[in-house]
C-alpha cells in the first residue's frame, strides 16, 4: 500500500487512504492500465504539459516525470482529460505530492464538479532550491476528500479573489505603518495619509522576497 501524508507529513502525520474499487460502472478498460498512460494534464505555468502517468494499483498511479526545480513553482494546474472515465460522480481524484517517495502530502482533487483546479504548492518554503516534486493521484469517495479538507466543489482550488484582497490588505498594513497625520486631517474619519514617496518600492521589494519564500504568506494571520 502507498503511503500519503497530510501537509507537512511526516511518519507520525501518515495517512493511508483504504484499497479503491474501479469506480462504479466502470469497464475493466476504463480502469489505468499498467503500462503508462495519460490520466490527467500537469501544467506547470510556463513549462510543458506533462501527461504520462504510471499506475500503482486499481485507483493510484504516480506521474512518471517529476517536476524540476519545485521550489520555484508557487502554482500547478491539474486536469482530468476530456472524455475521462477514471472516476464516477461520487468519487473525487486526489493529488498528493513527494519530495521522496515516502512522505505524501496533500495538493488538492478533482471531481466531476471540478475537473480541473490550479492549486498553490507552498514549495517555495518546503522544497529546497533545485529539488524535484513528483504527483500521485489516488481515487477515492468524496466523502474521503471532505474529510481531508478537500471540498467537492472546488474548496480546494485557489481563490482568486481571495487572493486578491489579501494582497491588498497587506499593502494598507504595510502603508499604514509609516503614515503620518496631515495637519488639518482627520484619519479615523477618512481623512489623508502621509507616507514617504519611495513607500511602494519598498512594499514591492519586500512583497517579492516573502512570495518567494511562500507564496501563501498574505493569507496566514501571523503575516
Amino acid at each position: 500500500m502507498m503511503p500519503f501524508g497530510y501537509p507537512g507529513g511526516g511518519a507520525a502525520a501518515a495517512y493511508y487512504p483504504p484499497p479503491m474499487a474501479p469506480p462504479t460502472g466502470a469497464s475493466e478498460a476504463s480502469a489505468p492500465p499498467a503500462a503508462a498512460s495519460q490520466l490527467f494534464a500537469v501544467t506547470v505555468p510556463g513549462r510543458l504539459m506533462q501527461l504520462d502517468w504510471q499506475a500503482v494499483g486499481p485507483a493510484r498511479a504516480i506521474m512518471n516525470e517529476d517536476i524540476a526545480s519545485a521550489s520555484e513553482v508557487p502554482d500547478v494546474m491539474v486536469s482530468m482529460l476530456p472524455g475521462s472515465s477514471l472516476i464516477a460522480p461520487d468519487q473525487a481524484a486526489v493529488v498528493y505530492w513527494s519530495i521522496d517517495g515516502v512522505d505524501w502530502s496533500l495538493l488538492g482533487a478533482l471531481s466531476h464538479a471540478t475537473p480541473s483546479g490550479m492549486f498553490r504548492t507552498g514549495w517555495g518554503t518546503l522544497v529546497a532550491p533545485g529539488a524535484a516534486v513528483r504527483l500521485a493521484v489516488s481515487v477515492e469517495p468524496l466523502e474521503t476528500a471532505r474529510n481531508l479538507g478537500l471540498g467537492a466543489s472546488g474548496e480546494a482550488v485557489e481563490d482568486r479573489k481571495a487572493f486578491a484582497a489579501a494582497i491588498a490588505r497587506d499593502l494598507w498594513n504595510f502603508l499604514t505603518s509609516f503614515s503620518q497625520a496631515v495637519p488639518g486631517s482627520v484619519q479615523a474619519s477618512g481623512g489623508m495619509m502621509l507616507v514617504p514617496t519611495t513607500v511602494l518600492d519598498r512594499w514591492i521589494e519586500r512583497f517579492n522576497a516573502k512570495f518567494a519564500r511562500d507564496p501563501n504568506f498574505m493569507l496566514k494571520a501571523s503575516s
